[in-house]
């Protein structure tokens, strides 16, 4: 008898419906998905729902990205992160500050590239 497969375990980090929504679409037939649009809420959804990969927006409206991934990287050293931001400038000092992440994406992006970003991830 074949065990299950299970779905890897992907948590958006992403304040905007729209991009939620998409996410949710194209991505839950793939992934066991959960989503945060604050990093209060990221912090809580990783302790709860330990993602294997967490895709993290560098805007939220209650902190910058920067904040989350060193509280991420903190609290679970070695989680696999992959980085979206409107803008590019944002990639360098995520460099500059040592911040472990595995993908950085530049909005807009092809939700098929997000796809093997994540999966290069794992």
């Amino acid at each position: 008898m074949s065990s299950p497969v299970t779905r890897p375990r992907v948590l958006f980090v992403e304040d905007a419906p729209d991009l939620r929504r998409a996410y949710e679409r194209y991505f839950s037939d793939r992934y066991q998905i959960a989503f945060a649009g604050t990093g209060a809420e990221a912090v809580q959804q990783t302790e709860a729902f330990a993602p294997e990969v967490v895709v993290l927006d560098m805007r939220l409206p209650d902190t910058d990205g920067v904040e989350v991934l060193r509280d991420l990287q903190q609290r679970s050293p070695g989680l696999k992160v992959v980085i979206t931001s409107a803008y590019s400038s944002m990639e360098p000092i995520v460099e500059v500050l040592g911040l472990p992440y595995s993908r950085y994406l530049v909005k807009p992006f092809d939700l098929h590239d997000l796809e093997a970003a994540i999966d290069g991830a794992r």
